[in-house]
């Protein structure tokens, strides 16, 4: 992800809202302005002080992967409940408008630009030369304050401690949770997991729920419950899951692929529903093994804000969210742009093919889609041809591009590099790394003769050469190149 945070003195942890912050480490930042990455407080406080101030009860998500995905199914699940809900995402898929749902449907232009434009001018008048994400926060929060929802689901942007968004008065926080912890954005964070975990933790609140997904790093695991103890906040752990019956694709011996079904998985765990041991069945539509224990930190978080006392007193009709609340919601859960199926067609042949996009943009989230991906053409079925990749990257500071393509490519695949049309709206920073870095790099994994370029290569001309191809074609690399392909198909209004 690429965001624009608030400005901190170096070396400097800012007071907040939300009292005295953990200590995190210090990290060399660029200076501060508009367009420029700087962690802290500072601005953003003074900038939401020219606001109304914030009144809707939060759910706060922090982590490197995955905070999407939780976030999108506890939306969907309040909305079952029969809760109006907020939920706040970054970066955008399509428009910047899209990163902010009202009952799940994202805000019309007007409204965004509006509350954009009212943050800027505030901003100006107070000379506090906040930056783009700073602005397009407090929009957000200032566009959740006029529609009264009943809870709000927020996001943080690459950070957590010192993250534009952790505003939120303490009194109004439910519950904060913590997903996957990786190393990326390291020349912001802290080139350790236990620096990035240790900001991403600092979001929790005392006396509150923080729930904490599964680990893979042991270490993120043992930091976050640290910090948890030193905030004074209510650490869980998320519950155990299984799969019941899952499904990989399918590649017939004629070369047609066949999407997978979603997973049956199911929750057990004493004291789920308030009785001594019971369980919960959802079929999952969210693709791939990743998605489970994201599922879990999502119900997790909804069954101890039904039961924790704290979060009852300030919204008592928590305590009204069910079992079947959660299996339908996790049901109808939707989260564009991330291990989507989507069918392309032909503009001659008019066959639908079907296609994987994602936005794997670091090196876990690059190998998770490769399992997933080994999970569809290893499993039922002839194997195929083969996976062909259609790749562009964000140039991102502290990130390389072998750090994404080597655990995501393997040998006899095909790629085709290309480039996401730019500016990005909102980011107009954000630059695509050139495709024949990304080509050069693919041919030492794959093999220059399973590499396919050139000049005028463009998204469409992928794309119908990757049809050709047979097996599995997967758009990844970069959320922006999605963002271009969901346009190119004409879906940017399902969004």
């Amino acid at each position: 992800m690429q965001h624009l945070l608030n400005p901190a003195p170096s070396g400097s942890t800012q007071s907040s809202t939300r009292g005295s912050l953990t200590p995190v480490p210090s990290t060399p930042a660029p200076t501060g302005g508009v367009g420029k990455i700087d962690l802290g407080l500072d601005r953003m406080e003074r900038l939401m002080a020219t606001l109304e101030p914030l009144r809707t009860p939060a759910i706060h998500i922090a982590g490197t992967n995955g905070k999407g995905s939780v976030s999108a199914m506890l939306e969907s699940c309040l909305i079952t409940a029969g809760f109006r809900t907020a939920r706040y995402n970054s970066p955008h898929l399509i428009e910047p408008r899209d990163a902010l749902r009202l009952n799940g449907r994202p805000v019309s232009r007007e409204a965004y630009q509006r509350a954009l434009a009212r943050a800027e001018a505030n901003s100006n008048r107070v000379d506090i030369q906040a930056t783009s994400f700073e602005i397009a926060t407090a929009a957000a929060y200032c566009l959740i304050t006029e529609a009264k929802p009943d809870i709000m689901i927020i996001e943080c942007g690459m950070g957590g401690a010192r993250d534009a968004t952790n505003v939120i008065p303490p009194e109004l926080v439910l519950a904060t949770a913590l997903t996957v912890v990786g190393l990326d954005h390291t020349a912001f964070l802290g080139d350790t997991i236990e620096a990035i975990t240790t900001e991403k933790s600092s979001i929790a609140v005392r006396d509150a729920v923080f729930a904490i997904g599964r680990q893979p790093i042991i270490a993120a695991g043992a930091t976050a419950v640290a910090i948890s103890r030193m905030r004074g906040a209510k650490a869980v752990d998320a519950f155990d899951v299984a799969v019941v019956t899952g499904s990989a694709g399918e590649c017939t011996s004629y070369g047609t692929f066949i999407k997978p079904v979603p997973m049956l998985i199911r929750y057990t765990t004493p004291g789920f529903g308030g009785s001594p041991f019971t369980s919960l069945e959802a079929r999952l539509p969210l693709p791939g093994a990743h998605q489970v224990p994201n599922a879990s930190l999502a119900i997790s978080i909804l069954h101890h804000l039904r039961v924790d006392p704290r979060a009852r007193n300030i919204l008592p009709p928590l305590g009204m969210v069910s079992n079947d609340h959660i299996r339908a919601g996790l049901e109808k859960t939707q989260w564009a742009g991330r291990c989507s199926w989507l069918d392309y067609v032909g503009p001659e042949s008019r066959k639908r093919t079907p296609i994987l996009v994602d936005g794997a943009h670091n090196a876990d989230s690059a190998t998770v889609l490769r399992q997933y991906i080994d999970s569809c053409v290893g499993g039922r079925g002839h194997p195929g041809p083969g996976v062909t990749f259609i790749i562009s990257l964000s140039d991102s500071k502290g990130k390389t591009p072998e750090s994404v393509l080597r655990p995501l490519l393997r040998p006899g695949d095909c790629v085709a590099a290309v480039e996401f049309e730019g500016p990005v709206e909102g980011m107009p920073w954000i630059k695509p790394v050139p495709k024949a870095t990304v080509a050069a790099i693919s041919a030492g994994v794959v093999g220059e003769d399973r590499v396919w370029g050139g000049a005028g290569l463009g998204l469409g001309e992928a794309l119908e050469w990757a049809r050709g191809t047979g097996g599995l074609t997967v758009v990844c690399g970069s959320l922006y190149l999605v963002a271009d392909t969901y346009r190119l198909l004409g879906l940017e209004e399902e969004i």
